[in-house]
């Protein structure tokens, strides 16, 4: 759980690197959380990615929640739709319908 903590702390910090290397950890090896640290670390990163400036760190946070939907709801997910998929870069709406998509 401190780990979790951690990377809470770190997907809400000032400076957007660290968010993004946070996201990016978040997302590696999903099967080593908890079921309530999945959960927990998906309603963070989507209210994180909800409010990201950043197409780099929303990019990273949208790949973690990827990686992590087997722990999400649709309540977890919901924050996401105040995206607008049509204001973003690459592959950022793809990543956004696919996770919509499980909601």
């Amino acid at each position: 759980m401190a780990l979790v903590r951690e990377l809470a702390r770190r997907l809400t910090a000032d400076g957007a690197r660290e968010r993004e290397r946070a996201a990016d950890q978040a997302g590696d090896r999903p099967a080593r959380h908890s079921p309530e640290d999945g959960r927990l670390l998906v309603r963070v990163l989507a209210e994180a990615a909800a409010r990201e400036p950043d197409h780099a760190a929303l990019e990273s946070q949208l790949h973690a929640l990827l990686q992590l939907v087997s722990f999400a709801d649709a309540a977890s997910l919901a924050p996401l739709r105040a995206i607008d998929a049509e204001a973003l870069p690459g592959a950022l709406p793809e990543y956004l319908t696919d996770l919509l998509a499980e909601d």
